[in-house]
């Protein structure tokens, strides 16, 4: 039996390893195979005895595996981000916590501990600020020769090029918050549906298609919307990015819409998948979708509040 634990320890820190260090190794699939890399360990220590000893061990072992193929920086790396969510998510479902708030205290706690790496790294604000800029523009350079080596055709334009790469530099905290919640709702995923309600004591993901923001989160929605005229770039940057994030999370409660009435249709989970897939890609659907997201508040499509709350609803006027 002790053979079998440390056969199991050794190949839930490999996998782990593995998925982490896929994303550097591997063009365009290895970045999803290394979101998942927090998966082995939680499935492996959760649901089962002394499972901090267990975390703490597949841990070292991933983290030595990371350092020995990469070096030190990739190992910290890996540290502040997926090992550090890969602590607080057990801690956290012991504790019996709604997915939202996971996502939402994980991803905070991993975007903190990385800015606040980069920021003593690079030693200041401005300096981060290039550091990202040139990182992204040396992402959009290797993104486009990967193009062209597999015969892809690239728009020969250097003003959209240079737009494109102003842009997502300056949205890079959104985007990093996004990357970080996916992060955690895909290892979130996984677990829930390996261990199942049994081995994690609860039900983690209980009536998604139900699932709604709280109502002041609509305020704050509002304020990074105002805030994007403040006459200062930096103001008007950081209420973007705010806004962005906001928007992505009436967004999922749209999806939550979509998948309401494709439940209640009893729609082929391919056929699911596929308008989930395309609400995604489609960029007027998609905010067709976060905006009902944002209505829903006021006409609750799903109608999921008791009467006496829908009073003066925006159906009172039909």
């Amino acid at each position: 039996m002790r053979f079998k634990e440390a056969l199991d320890l050794i190949r839930a820190a490999v996998v782990a390893a593995a998925l982490f260090l896929a994303g550097g190794a591997i063009p365009i699939l290895g970045a999803p195979a290394m979101l998942c890399a927090p998966a082995p360990i939680l499935i492996y220590a959760l649901g089962n005895a002394r499972p901090w000893w267990r975390i703490a061990t597949a841990l070292a072992i991933a983290l030595g595996l990371i350092e020995f193929a990469t070096g030190p920086v990739q190992g910290l790396g890996f540290a502040l981000s997926l090992g550090l969510a890969t602590v607080l998510i057990p801690l956290m479902i012991q504790r019996q916590w709604p997915f939202e708030l996971i996502v939402s205290v994980t991803t905070a706690a991993m975007l903190g501990a990385v800015t606040a790496a980069l920021l003593i790294w690079t030693g200041s604000p401005a300096a981060l600020a290039k550091l990202l800029h040139d990182s992204v523009a040396t992402a959009m350079s290797h993104s486009a020769s990967l193009y062209q080596k597999l015969g892809m055709s690239q728009a020969d334009s250097k003003e959209i090029s240079a737009r494109v790469l102003d842009v997502t530099s300056k949205m890079a905290p959104a985007l990093g918050a996004m990357v970080g919640a996916l992060t955690v709702l895909i290892n979130l995923g996984l677990v829930s549906r390996w261990l199942g309600k049994e081995r994690l004591g609860y039900q983690l993901f209980g009536g998604l298609v139900t699932w709604r923001t709280p109502e002041w989160l609509i305020w704050l929605l509002l304020a990074s919307g105002f805030g994007m005229f403040i006459p200062l770039k930096g103001a008007q940057i950081a209420a973007a990015n705010g806004f962005v994030v906001l928007a992505s999370i009436y967004f999922c409660q749209g999806l939550a819409i979509i998948a309401y009435y494709l439940q209640m249709l009893a729609m082929p989970r391919l056929v699911r998948g596929t308008i989930y897939v395309i609400a995604l890609l489609q960029p007027i659907l998609a905010a067709l979708v976060c905006l009902a997201g944002v209505f829903d508040m006021w006409i609750d499509f799903r109608r999921l509040k008791p009467p006496s709350q829908e009073a003066g609803s925006i159906d009172d006027f039909f």
